[in-house]
């Protein structure tokens, strides 16, 4: 038990070395504000949603660059929460406005 903990505290410290070790932090940053707003995503207008896609589309070519370590790791996030953002914003119904019926 004991060694298991041990390990995932390596595996830990590793990601945490390999991403800083590769400069820019940009796109931790962005993941970060991104996968955060998961939980409200129903809530959120369409406008907003859209500009999340882009953001998780930026965050994945960014990740491209990284090592296959923490690829793996945050590629498989960005993923799902592009996926939660996409199916939400595709199954939105368009608001139908209200209109008065014709004057007789």
């Amino acid at each position: 038990m004991a060694r298991n903990g041990f390990i995932l505290l390596l595996l830990l410290g590793v990601l945490t070395f390999a991403g800083g070790a590769t400069g820019s932090d940009d796109w931790r940053t962005e993941f970060n504000d991104v996968c955060a707003k998961t939980t409200e995503a129903m809530a959120l207008p369409q406008e907003e949603l859209l500009l999340l896609i882009a953001k998780c589309e930026r965050v994945e070519k960014a990740l491209e660059s990284q090592d296959e370590t923490v690829r793996k790791v945050y590629l498989k996030r960005v993923q799902m929460c592009l996926g939660l953002f996409r199916y939400v914003a595709d199954t939105r119904v368009p608001e139908v406005k209200a209109t008065a019926p014709p004057a007789k």
